[in-house]
């Protein structure tokens, strides 16, 4: 890992990379004004923003996350990068919604997993612990253990692939842009639904600051303290660094009662730091390193058992001494739950990355380099409770990656620079990731009913092959008489991705207010099974069997014949979009686009019974038309998209003993998403109030599977998992509710000493399916959270107070649910809690 790293560090100082150019980053920069005045003030801003009053230059660019007198956080404009290059939010011919930091503070959004509850048509889930499911307007990815997500993350620039590592705290940073629909083009890599990008904030050669941040939250059984720092610390007067850092502890969600391997439940402990230098050279030179790492450990991966199929009432009712009587489901709805494992996670990242940026006469080029290492070891009690059913203890489960990437950028300089803007680039992606070993323990299970079921065992892969070779069929006769109940099986699955692509876009402008967009991208990828073999081990039996796999199945529904493929494919293809944009003269913008999108093949090297699965890639057709614009003098700035589109080899993924022992991947022949969404934010009668503003959204999808034949999935009532032959055609996407909605209602007061805040805020989710069988045993019914925070900055110290409410009426909710033979085992949503918090910057 060292000599990758610094590889990558070398090439880095090595190539080359960009910015605008500085005249043109101060003219397309130029932070615009706070939310609209009074009319008689306004003064309309060229980009179609929200018009404001001038304001002295020495009361401009407040500090990060603060409001200025007179001025609100929650409609403070942001500069986007969605199209490579900082542009204006609502100029750039696409659907984004971008936040600062203060605007999110004043929602009460601190992490990335809490973005869904300002963005409209965004589901961000969390299941196993810290596995992340990220899904926009309806396309994402269950497959998310060997597979990449289908919504790509990017930190500083860096692109994440680990779902782990998605779930991230949002201190230090400069802004956070959701971009919805297909990215192939610019972001290329798998980001079929959108993408999630998170700017981190530069050193600054300014001054010296220093922020500190305290929060002690609370509720029922729940208490978390956490600590923030963040430092800009200028060297030189070409060398800054800055250190942003955290450190929190909660005694987690569940009651008092509730344990783990009759003890009580340790607390989760969580750390991060970053550290960002920047140094210039010249005048067109600017380079910068940063190195960062986080560490979580505790019980992150205790889920609680919110509804039991048959075989987990069978075992429930079986097991009921030893559960003292309890409802298992009844108890998880009360936060208490109980597993008979020492349940543990532990999940470590460490990510170094360098850009360099030059700027030259002609065209300004950047270059990305970074190095990224995680590491999620853990323990997980399959079936949830006290019982000995099932458990997987995953040893090993790491990722390497290694990426670069070189951008040109046209500049004003550039011929031709009056009316035409050219954005290309290389991207090389490099991962190694999977399970080293992976062990599920089977104990106490009555395997003779699962062949009641249907499910016969000889079926198996892995057995047909070890009685073939005379190997097991003693110990098989006893295992499915119950004469020995538990066996042992340990799997290595490990998937090597290398893959790189190159990108254009050319934006024409044909008119002073009508432009063309003409884009491509061509991806290469090869993606395939680096090592898989299982070992098993039958009570009784003193040497495990071992099995090296030497070929792969196809497990899309389109082929149920179990062919045998190579354990390594290549996906390519070369992807177009086009956009037609128009900006009206009252700063109106209309555009609509269309555009092709791929995500490679994905190999399921985690599997214990059955060969490893093969999910040919994903197709993607978009098409959206959109307008943003401003109404009511100004006051109100308004945006809304409409789109369709059509996806082939949808992934999914399922999880069961009895269909390859653990994970199994699959696609669903086609699927089709199409929807509205609208986003407004409005100062509310300016002539009466000052900085009363309304934030609301919402979004209306309808997404569903055109064709799902051949369907893997839980039996509606009795819910046993059947491993195909189901159909499931027009049946919503997984995790997709029909309608969303967030809205915030937010007054400042200036007051003795500065602004004193207050902000109602809503969130609504019309409820979806787990699965795709719409099976009501792993659903989430419509749910609506509320919320209130009230804040007040003393200026003279610089230190804010903040009292923040969540989840207000108690709502009980799941946050991301793993589909298991026993039942539904949920992360659940926080209950209520109160929280204080403090910002001293000095």
């Amino acid at each position: 890992m060292k000599n990758a790293m610094g590889l990558a560090l070398t090439v880095g100082l090595a190539l080359t990379g960009v910015q605008a150019r500085a005249q043109m980053e101060a003219q397309d920069t130029a932070e615009p004004a706070d939310l609209a005045a009074p009319q008689g003030d306004a003064a309309m801003p060229a980009d179609g923003g929200i018009a404001t009053s001038a304001v002295p230059e020495a009361e401009a660019a407040p500090t990060a996350g603060e409001a200025r007198s007179g001025g609100s956080r929650m409609v403070e404009e942001v500069i986007v990068t969605a199209q490579k290059r900082e542009e204006k939010l609502m100029s750039v011919p696409l659907s984004v919604q971008a936040f600062s930091p203060g605007a999110l503070e004043a929602r009460g959004v601190l992490s990335t997993t809490d973005l869904m509850k300002v963005t409209p048509g965004l589901d961000l889930g969390k299941q196993a612990g810290d596995f992340t499911s990220v899904y926009i307007r309806g396309i994402g990815s269950e497959a998310w253990l060997t597979s990449d997500p289908s919504v790509a993350t990017y930190i500083d620039g860096v692109y994440y692939p680990f779902s782990p590592a998605v779930a991230q705290d949002l201190g230090g940073i400069e802004r956070v842009e959701i971009l919805k629909g297909p990215q192939g083009t610019l972001f290329g890599r798998n980001a079929n639904g959108g993408a999630i990008n998170v700017i981190v904030k530069e050193p600054d050669f300014n001054g010296k600051e220093i922020t500190l941040s305290y929060t002690n939250s609370e509720g029922k059984d729940f208490m978390l303290n956490k600590a923030r720092i963040f430092a800009n610390l200028p060297l030189t007067t070409t060398l800054a660094a800055n250190v942003s850092a955290y450190f929190s502890t909660d005694n987690t969600m569940w009651t008092d009662d509730s344990t783990i391997a009759d003890h009580d439940i340790p607390p989760n402990k969580e750390a991060s730091a970053r550290v960002k230098l920047r140094w210039l050279p010249t005048e067109d030179i600017d380079w910068r390193l940063t190195v960062q790492g986080s560490k979580r450990d505790g019980t992150s991966t205790i889920a609680a058992p919110v509804s039991r199929t048959l075989l987990g009432n069978v075992t429930d009712l079986a097991y009921s001494q030893l559960l003292g009587g309890r409802d298992v489901v009844a108890d998880a709805h009360r936060y208490e739950v109980h597993d008979d494992i020492p349940l543990y996670g532990d999940l470590q990242t460490f990510v170094a990355n360098t850009t360099l940026i030059w700027n030259t006469p002609w065209f300004d080029t950047k270059l990305i380099g970074s190095d990224q290492y995680m590491s999620n070891p853990y323990n997980y009690d399959y079936d949830a409770t006290e019982f000995p059913g099932a458990s997987f203890h995953v040893r090993r489960h790491t990722a390497k990656v290694q990426e670069g990437e070189i951008q040109f950028l046209s500049n004003s300089g550039t011929p031709f620079s009056d009316w035409l803007t050219l954005t290309t680039g290389f991207f090389y992606f490099h991962n190694t990731q999977g399970f080293d070993p992976v062990t599920v323990t089977v104990g106490g299970l009555p395997l003779n009913n699962l062949q009641a079921a249907g499910i016969q065992l000889t079926q198996l892969d892995i057995v047909k092959t070890l009685l073939n070779q005379g190997l097991i069929s003693n110990v098989l006769d006893l295992v499915t008489n119950n004469a020995l109940p538990a066996y042992n099986l340990s799997n290595i699955g490990m998937v090597r991705t290398e893959s790189w692509s190159y990108y254009l876009q050319a934006v024409v402008k044909l008119t002073d207010q009508l432009s063309l967009t003409l884009g491509e991208r061509f991806q290469h990828e090869r993606r395939g099974i680096l090592e898989s073999n299982t070992a098993i081990t039958v009570a009784g039996i003193a040497d495990p069997v071992v099995f090296n796999w030497t070929s792969a199945r196809d497990a899309s529904d389109t082929d149920d014949k179990g062919r045998a493929l190579p354990l390594s494919d290549v996906t390519e293809g070369w992807k177009p979009k086009v956009a037609l944009d128009y900006m009206f003269d009252d700063g109106t913008l209309l555009y609509a686009s269309y555009q092709q999108a791929l995500k490679a093949h994905s190999y399921n090297g985690f599997a214990f019974y059955l060969r490893p699965a093969y999910a040919p890639a994903e197709y993607m057709t978009a098409y959206e038309v959109g307008l943003k614009t401003t109404l009511f003098d100004n006051t109100t700035r308004f945006t809304t998209a409409v789109w369709r589109y059509d996806i082939d080899n949808l992934q999914t993924q399922a999880i069961s003993l009895i269909n390859g022992g653990a994970l199994s991947i699959s696609t669903a022949g086609s699927a089709r998403s199409q929807g509205i969404e609208f986003d407004i934010t409005s100062q509310l009668f300016p002539q009466t109030f000052d900085d009363l503003v309304l934030t609301l959204n919402g979004a209306y999808i309808d997404a569903i599977y055109t064709k799902y034949t051949n369907a893997q999935g839980h039996q509606m009532g009795t819910g046993l998992f059947i491993p195909g032959g189901q159909d499931y055609t027009g049946n919503r996407i997984t995790r997709v509710p029909k309608y969303t909605a967030s809205a915030a209602l937010s007054k400042t007061w200036q007051v003795p000493g500065g602004p004193f805040e207050a902000t109602v805020s809503g969130y609504y989710n019309d409820g979806f399916f787990y699965e795709a069988s719409e099976n009501p045993l792993y659903s989430q019914p419509r749910y609506a959270l509320l919320g209130a925070h009230i804040s007040y900055l003393y200026e003279p110290w610089k230190l804010r107070a903040t009292i923040a409410g969540d989840n207000l009426t108690n709502k009980f909710y799941t946050a991301g649910e793993l589909l298991l033979d026993w039942g539904a085992n949920a992360t659940l949503g926080p209950a209520r809690t109160f929280s204080l918090r403090l910002d001293w910057t000095f």
